[in-house]
């Protein structure tokens, strides 16, 4: 791929559309690029588009290799509560596709002195509290895309940084008031309605892991709203989620505002249910239902984290050789619970084993080997079944 080596010193003039004021948050000047122009040419190849307030305007990087180096300028990046940084990525809302960068910071140029911070998608918040600098002026961009090589916005597609902790900054102003409240239609947001001739209205983007946002907005609401309800994410949802919302102006957009919103449980059966081959009439439930009981439950997202916990109340499980199948995968054992009483129990299963969409989970009574032997089932009986994170 062709470069184009940017001289050093690249600022836009003062007032000039795009342009940082000394007190804004944002990218103020351009110090060393090197943009490349993929395989069929760059139309957005300009590395002072990232200068100043998200405006919708954007750096194509050009691929791996590629590079923009950015003084902050009297607002650096400083360690604050949560992330401290914002770097927007306009992939999916300018048409193209999200892509991913490499984020570096440093006080000082000297390019030895430039630490990780991490790598972003699309619209992405980063914390620097792993770099062991308390500041940093200066921030290093670095493309890591290859997805859109052969069109003429290739590499990521850099729109603005911010940051997030800049003292006295005079940025657009972003939403105050953000809570939320679940209820039974879903997660419903609030914020303070912002007024002013400038407010077009509010962007709201949803995360699973409250660092990378979608570029495209999830759903916008008028100047004259204040709330918004997402009734994809029931109230029951496994794994946790993260709001943004950003005020959109005539003259761009604010930093984003984020609220999290941590998972519950999700109740999968909650009567009690028999299964064997024998009766027992002083039980709650005398008779056998089957040697088997298949739930079938629906997962917004696979649950975040490496495990979650299937949580069920036993009585009289007397067997090690019962089984608990989950989508499909090897079997795993019931807890055995022998006492002719109830007993909250729980299995850690992969989250890797849940999908995202339909999931299904069988339990079924088994013989002391193992196997389906007529009048040999161990009967038991079980209930209260959920499926709820692990807590850090």
């Amino acid at each position: 791929m062709k470069g184009m080596k940017v001289a050093t010193g690249l600022a836009l003039l003062l007032g000039v559309a795009g342009q940082a004021q000394a007190a804004e948050p944002y990218a103020k000047q351009v110090l060393d690029s090197l943009v490349l122009t993929g395989n069929v040419g760059n139309n957005n190849a300009n590395p002072l588009d990232v200068l100043g307030a998200p405006d919708s305007k954007f750096l194509a990087m050009g691929g791996p290799g590629a590079y923009v180096l950015l003084d902050m300028g009297v607002t650096p990046i400083v360690d604050g509560i949560g992330p401290d940084l914002e770097i927007r990525e306009q992939g999916t809302a300018a048409g193209g596709v999200d892509e991913q960068y490499r984020v570096l910071i440093s006080d000082s140029t000297d390019p030895a002195s430039f630490v990780l911070v991490g790598t972003g998608t699309a619209f992405s918040l980063l914390d620097i509290a792993g770099t062991g600098l308390s500041s940093a002026r200066y921030v290093r961009i670095e493309d890591l895309s290859t997805a859109t090589s052969n069109s003429t916005t290739p590499g990521s597609d850099i729109e603005s940084v911010t940051s997030l902790h800049a003292s006295g900054s005079g940025s657009l102003p972003p939403v105050t008031g953000l809570s939320y409240t679940l209820t039974g239609n879903g997660v419903r947001l609030t914020w303070t309605r912002m007024t002013g001739s400038g407010v077009t209205g509010y962007n709201i983007r949803k995360s699973t892991d409250g660092l990378r946002f979608d570029s495209n907005a999830s759903w916008t609401a008028t100047d004259l709203e204040s709330a918004f309800l997402d009734t994809q994410t029931s109230q029951s949802h496994v794994g946790d989620v993260w709001y943004a919302v950003s005020v959109q102006y005539t003259g761009g957009e604010s930093a984003l505002q984020v609220v999290h919103v941590p998972s519950g449980k999700l109740t999968l059966h909650d009567q009690i249910v028999h299964l064997g081959d024998s009766s027992t009439p002083t039980w709650e439930q005398p008779s056998p239902s089957s040697n088997k009981l298949t739930l079938t439950f629906n997962l917004p997202e696979v649950p975040r984290g490496p495990t979650v916990k299937l949580n069920f109340q036993l009585f009289d499980v007397d067997y090690s050789k019962n089984r608990l199948v989950i989508n499909g995968h090897g079997p795993r054992s019931l807890p055995v619970q022998s006492d002719v009483s109830w007993l909250g129990m729980s299995l850690i299963v992969e989250s890797g084993q849940f999908l995202q969409g339909t999931n299904t989970i069988e339990i079924y009574s088994r013989d002391s080997s193992g196997g389906n032997a007529v009048n040999s089932l161990d009967d038991f009986q079980i209930g209260k079944i959920e499926l709820t994170r692990m807590n850090p």
